[in-house]
């Protein structure tokens, strides 16, 4: 008897998760270059086959892990009530502050993969598709919320400026020593990125 769709659903949404934290933790400990397909699927558990059926490149295995919370982070700014601005200010604290061990363990992971972006043109590549998709994503919600459906240029910008101001937080947090709280950490410099990008 056939899987239901959801049960199915939910196995594939598990592997692919499987393959991306293989392969997050691959690079982390070897670097992107030393890494290959074979051996993320090996740390998966799942055959080069399998591997192939959920990601095209290494590097693209990495994408989910590269999205952050992406998911929960729309799902706060179409939930949110009042004016855009503001939902994204509490979108970026809810979703970048790190909040117990687990969470800063999570966090301190990404940070081998955002200082690879340097060198590594494919990840870099990876990155920046993950965020064109996350700012398509948001300026849809926010044209929705503040009803700019015939100012499209106008929600853009603001979904522009919250999306960069994530990846320039990330950034600019992986390339420094600094912890995952307080001053340094991806909340702060995300949240100082977004007052600068969208002023009052």
């Amino acid at each position: 008897m056939d899987e239901e769709p959801g049960l199915r659903a939910r196995r594939r949404a598990q592997t692919r998760h499987d393959i991306a934290a293989a392969a997050a933790a691959l690079f982390a400990r070897q670097g992107v270059a030393q890494v290959t397909a074979a051996q993320i699927a090996d740390a998966a558990g799942v055959s080069l086959r399998t591997f192939y059926r959920y990601f095209d490149t290494k590097e693209q295995a990495v994408a989910p892990v590269l999205e952050i919370g992406a998911a929960r982070w729309q799902e706060l700014l179409a939930s949110a009530d009042g004016e855009a601005r503001a939902a994204i200010s509490a979108a970026i604290d809810e979703v970048l502050t790190v909040d117990g061990p687990d969470a800063a363990e999570q966090m301190l992971g990404i940070r081998p993969l955002l200082r690879a972006l340097t060198d590594d043109t494919e990840l870099r590549a990876v990155w920046h598709r993950v965020n064109h998709d996350s700012e398509e994503l948001i300026c849809g919600i926010i044209a929705e919320h503040e009803g700019w459906a015939s100012d499209r240029l106008r929600a853009r910008l603001l979904a522009v400026a919250a999306t960069d101001a994530i990846r320039i937080g990330l950034e600019e947090w992986a390339a420094s020593e600094a912890g995952t709280t307080g001053a340094g950490s991806p909340a702060q410099l995300a949240r100082l990125a977004f007052d600068v990008l969208a002023p009052r």
